[in-house]
This record gives structure tokens, C-alpha cells and sequence, in this order.
């Protein structure tokens, strides 16, 4: 099946190979900036970082910033809520973090530029008529930009970098862009061969990540760029960060949401996460948000994000006595930084998906088809998330790999093939490791700066007899008969390790 999904990446385009920092805790609400203070609420959030000692990488702004009574508007900033756009990006610099700005690629009909965008033919036209296709948006009607169309992308590559870029935004959150447009037959240019939208609606948003990659590309051609986007075609992963949509806070949730993941995982999207805790509904409470956080720690994308319907926010710190074990699981994401950087590159460099479901790599063993809820990070990680309520022992099958596992926490080695009941206290996710793996991992747990990430230590996971290696830029640890575990000083700059362990 691994030949499979590879295949599918050589046919639609290698995984975007995104910053280092993109891999970092992100925060979001909608809360913050649908709130008429928006800029105080957002600046107050990089404070309750620091006071929570909560490790943060960069905040995505919600369409609020641009809202007025509740409407959306592309590229108009509401300087009501937010007076100063270049203060608040500078505040967020400052503290380390970056941020992505919510874009969608629909004007509502009374947007102050619709009538302007309109004479310059730069939506899609209605069917019946040479005018703009009006569709339901945001509980009012709207016109879809054309991204068929070159002059439509550069106007929107104009709205990208003088709205956002030049205001301080570090990347675009391309969202509501599944072009879910009444009239099928609405045409659209079609680079010069007009063609209705009901052939080409998934292409539509992978036209527009492109525009919106291009100007960031641009803009700063000396970083790599990171975007995100709700919807997509194959062939997104070239441009894209990408997660399951507005998923819904429950115990049922948190466990399907493993298997959208590994689903994606498997169609090529290998940059994925889900909106931790859930996105709206009821808040969750403190033992599903912890479990929640365990489990997307684990994932390529971790992001908690809401708008839930009694006005609460999801945030790592909304149970005072939750938030240590929050802490905890995110310290564990910064420890492995390196780890999830290595992946990135691999699944950029060799096609390896990042979320691999346990019978991605052990197809002899007949068991790992029955339908579980655990999944591998990499090779090395096997993941035991908790997905129910109240339990504190967690039970997982380890494929049989001929060489064994290992508990990530105690060091107790398990044989493969077999099921082990692993004790699963509240403030800890069972996490497991292949026997042969050497993981590579981090002492800062703050914001990614690679100036200051100047440790490495290897934790090694040796066989119990045998040997084994692995890929490495720079350098090579052994394992010792007093210890196992050897420090690196690679001062940050290797994207993987090597190990021979004997």
C-alpha cells in the first residue's frame, strides 16, 4: 500500500516542504477576533503564553478581523477592532510568533470593492447572463473570484501582499473554498476556454493556493512559505497545510478524526491535523480537552481552534487544573521537534507520509487490519491515544516487527505481535517505539528559533540483538553497554539521525 500512496504523490507533486516553525504549537480561535476588541484580546493571548509557560509558534486570525456585524470582508480590515495591523504583527514577532490571516475567495455582494471587482470581470459568470453568479456565503449572497483567470489572480495577489504581507502577516489561511456554487453551469474563463464550474469546482481552490503561494513566494523569496487551506484536489500537498474541516466537540470525534487523518495520510495529504478539542458545539470538558491535546501533538498539524456555541474558548489554559498536563503533552511536541522536522523532510524528500496507519509498514501481520485507534508518527512512533472517557489503562496491539517495542516513558521492552495493557494516567499519552530507533530530541521548549536550539540528545531504543541504522546528514551515535543515550552536536543543523546500535 506504501507503493500505492507513493505513486499517487508521483502523479500529483511532492509534499510542500514548509518552515521549521510551522510545525509548532498554533493557536486560533474565532472568539479573538470576532470580539470588538480584537487587537487587545490578541496581544492578551500572547501573555497568557508566557504566564501559562505554554510553548506557541504562531496564532491563525479568524475572518473577524476583517467583519463588520458580522459579515466578511476580503482584504478590508476593520480598524475599529484592529487599529493598529502592523502593531499587533510586531507584537507577535516580538514574542516569537507568526501569524496566518483567514482569506476567502468570495466577495459578499455589498463588499466595498464587488462592484469594482465585477466591471473588471473577475468572478464567475452566471449561466444565463453575462453577469456575476450569485451563491449563498456567510448568510448572505456573494460572487466567487474566477482564479481561471489571470487577471483575477493578480488582483488577488495584489489583496494578498498589500493587505496582509505588508502589514506584518506571515501566511495566508485559505479558507471557505470549496466554490460551492448554485448554478453548475456558471462559466468560467477557463484561461481563455470558457468551461462551467461543475468540471473543474475542486480545482478552483487549488488555483487559488497557488495565486496566494506566489505572492508570499514573492513577497519574501528567501523563506520558505507556509500556507493552510480548507479544501483542495489531489495535488494540494504541493502548496498546502491542510486538516479535517469544522469537526464538532465528542469522545466520537476525537476518535474518527484518527482515521480522517490516517485516510488523508494515505491520499497523498501528508500535512495534516484536526481542530483539537473540536471546533464547535458544547466546550469540552477537561478530560477530553487533555485527551484531545495528547493525541494532536501527535499529528503534523496541532492547532486548537473553536467556536463553540456557549462563547467559550478552547485554550490550553481554560482548566487551571488541566492546564499542567496540557503543558506537559505540548513540551512533548517541542521535544520531539526534531523528530516531526525530519519527517516533514522525508515526506517532502521521499514521499514518506508523516500519519501512517499501523498496517502501513507491518502487511504481514494479519491483526494490524483490524480496525484500532492507534497510528504510527513516522516509523519509530507507535501512538495509543485514549479516545474514551474515564479510561486509565489503554490496551494496543504492536504489530509484529520481528524486533520488538519499547515504552517511550520507562524503557521496558515489549515482543511484537501481541496485545499489552499500558497504564494510561490522565497526564500521560501511551506512546510507544520501535526497538532500533534512535530519536533525535530537543531541551528548548519554547518558540522554534534555531539559534537557540543548540542540543541535541539521541534517545536510543537498541535492539535486543542485531543491528541497526538509519540516515543521517551529519552525524553517528553508538549505543554503550553503561547507557542509551549519547548527546549530538550537530548544534540543530542535521534533519536526521543515524544510529548503529549493537
Amino acid at each position: 500500500m506504501l507503493d500505492v500512496t507513493k505513486a499517487l504523490l508521483r502523479l500529483t507533486g511532492k509534499t510542500h516542504f514548509g518552515p521549521k516553525w510551522s510545525l509548532g504549537y498554533s493557536g486560533s480561535t474565532m472568539h479573538y477576533t470576532d470580539a470588538p476588541d480584537a487587537q487587545q484580546q490578541l496581544q492578551q493571548f500572547i501573555a497568557l503564553c508566557r504566564q501559562h509557560e505554554i510553548p506557541c509558534d504562531s496564532f491563525q486570525l479568524s475572518s473577524g478581523y476583517t467583519s463588520i456585524n458580522d459579515k466578511r470582508y476580503v482584504f478590508n480590515w476593520n480598524y475599529d477592532k484592529v487599529p493598529q495591523p502592523k502593531a499587533l504583527s510586531a507584537a507577535f514577532h516580538q514574542a516569537g510568533l507568526k501569524l496566518a490571516a483567514n482569506i476567502k475567495p468570495c466577495l459578499l455582494q455589498d463588499h466595498p470593492q464587488y462592484a469594482a471587482v465585477a466591471e473588471q470581470g473577475l468572478f464567475i459568470r452566471d449561466s444565463q447572463s453575462d453577469a456575476p453568479e450569485r451563491s449563498s456565503f456567510w448568510d448572505d449572497e456573494g460572487s466567487h473570484l474566477d482564479f481561471t483567470n489571470p487577471a483575477t489572480v493578480r488582483w488577488w495577489q495584489q489583496g494578498v501582499t498589500q493587505q496582509l504581507l505588508e502589514m506584518g502577516i506571515d501566511s495566508t489561511w485559505n479558507d471557505n473554498n470549496e466554490y460551492e456554487v448554485w448554478d453548475g453551469e456558471a462559466r468560467c474563463h477557463g484561461f481563455g476556454r470558457p468551461i462551467a464550474i461543475k468540471h473543474i469546482r475542486p480545482v478552483m481552490p487549488l488555483l487559488m493556493m497557488r495565486a496566494s503561494m506566489e505572492a508570499q513566494q514573492r513577497f519574501a523569496p528567501g523563506l520558505r512559505p507556509y500556507l493552510i487551506s480548507r479544501s483542495g484536489c489531489a495535488g494540494m500537498q504541493r502548496y498546502v497545510q491542510t486538516w479535517s474541516g469544522d469537526n464538532r466537540t465528542s469522545w466520537q470525534t476525537l476518535r474518527y478524526n484518527i482515521r480522517m487523518g490516517l485516510g488523508m495520510s494515505l491520499s497523498g495529504l501528508y500535512n495534516v491535523g484536526h481542530d483539537v478539542g473540536g471546533f464547535s458545539g458544547d466546550k469540552p470538558d477537561a478530560e477530553l480537552l487533555v485527551r484531545w491535546v495528547q493525541n494532536g501533538v501527535m499529528h503534523p498539524r496541532f492547532t486548537i481552534h473553536s467556536w463553540n456555541d456557549d462563547a467559550t474558548v478552547n485554550e490550553p489554559w481554560m482548566y487551571p487544573a488541566a492546564t499542567p498536563m496540557i503543558r506537559q503533552a505540548i513540551n512533548l511536541r517541542y521535544r520531539l521537534m526534531p523528530y516531526l522536522y525530519t519527517l516533514l523532510w522525508q515526506a517532502c524528500a521521499e514521499d514518506e507520509p508523516m500519519l501512517r496507519p499501523t498496517f502501513l509498514d507491518h502487511e504481514q501481520d494479519s491483526r494490524v487490519w483490524c480496525e484500532n485507534d492507534d497510528f504510527m508518527l513516522g516509523r519509530d512512533l507507535l501512538v495509543a491515544s485514549v479516545v474514551e472517557p474515564e479510561q486509565r489503562e489503554r490496551t494496543v496491539y504492536l504489530p509484529d516487527n520481528q524486533m520488538g517495542w519499547y515504552c517511550f516513558y520507562s524503557g521496558q521492552w515489549f515482543s511484537g505481535g501481541q496485545s499489552v495493557t499500558l497504564p494510561a494516567p490522565l497526564e500521560r499519552l501511551p506512546l510507544l517505539v520501535r526497538a532500533g530507533a534512535a530519536l533525535p530530541l530537543s531541551r528548548r521548549l519554547a518558540h522554534v528559533d534555531v539559534a537557540a536550539d543548540d542540543q541535541r540528545e539521541l534517545k536510543l531504543f537498541p535492539l535486543q540483538q542485531g543491528e541497526s541504522s538509519g540516515c543521517c546528514m551529519k552525524t553517528t551515535a553508538r549505543a554503550t553497554p553503561g547507557g542509551r543515550a549519547a548527546r549530538c552536536g550537530c548544534a540543530g543543523a542535521c534533519a536526521a539521525t543515524r544510529s548503529a546500535l549493537r
